[in-house]
């Protein structure tokens, strides 16, 4: 299985269980790390671990198996690790205090001086 189709399976499972805030970024070309992170939020600790039960489920229905899990027992930030794409399922305090998507949205570029400027992309508006 490709890694946009385990991406494709991923947001339609967090789709189902109502994941709020699913957000995908690709990071091919970016990290050695995976292609994908999928990062969407629950309502608490319950909806978060729905989530993350959804993915493993839909996912184990197509022959595809985390290589690792992370955070069950907490339920605030579960990681379901399927080597080319990594989930996030975060609680919204979580997901506010790390902004883990800001890590991988941020564009380096340097000034007339040679100094390093972090330009941040525009926000997405709807």
């Amino acid at each position: 299985m490709t890694s946009e189709q385990k991406r494709d399976a991923i947001v339609a499972a967090a789709d189902d269980k109502k994941a709020n805030y699913v957000t995908e970024i690709d990071l091919r070309g970016k990290t050695l790390i995976a292609d994908f992170f999928i990062i969407c939020s629950g309502t608490s600790n319950i909806h978060i671990r729905s989530v993350a039960d959804g993915i493993l489920e839909k996912l184990e229905e197509m022959g595809v198996r985390a290589h690792r899990t992370e955070g069950f027992s907490e339920g605030t930030w579960i990681v379901l690790d399927y080597g080319d794409v990594i989930v996030h399922v975060m609680s919204e305090d979580e997901r506010d205090r790390y902004k883990i998507e800001n890590l991988w949205t941020r564009e380096v570029k340097a000034d007339a001086t040679g100094q390093t400027i972090l330009m941040q992309e525009p926000a997405e508006t709807t």
